[in-house]
């Protein structure tokens, strides 16, 4: 006889009914998502689906109205961009813009030089 273990996977990503509202107009109407630990996924959808702005609120740019994001089972409500790096995760971005002509590193100087204005 097996012993089968109904276990849940533990989970990287949840959210759980969030909304997003700028003033009066909902943007984000109860998204709720749960990626397990070790799981790729994507999140596709046309202009004004929402997309950029489920991102924005995984990755602190921008606060849920409500609803709750969790990042290894603890919330990231009210944390900044880089606290919820340092718990482990990162956003890339679509549109890369480098200096084919620079290194690496020069690259990076204009960007850090760019953002500080």
């Amino acid at each position: 006889m097996n012993n089968v273990v109904n276990m849940k996977p533990e989970l990287a990503l949840e959210l759980t009914d969030v909304h997003k509202k700028f003033g009066q107009t909902a943007i984000i109407r109860g998204v709720n998502l749960s990626i397990s630990k070790g799981e790729r996924h994507a999140l596709i959808g046309p202009n004004g689906a929402g997309t950029s702005t489920t991102f924005n609120l995984i990755s602190g740019r921008f606060a849920p109205t409500c609803g709750r994001v969790l990042l290894n089972g603890k919330s990231i409500a009210g944390k900044q961009p880089f606290e919820i790096n340092r718990m482990g995760l990162s956003r890339s971005f679509q549109i890369t813009n480098i200096f084919h002509r620079l290194s690496v590193f020069e690259n990076i100087r204009c960007e850090v030089l760019w953002s500080l204005g």
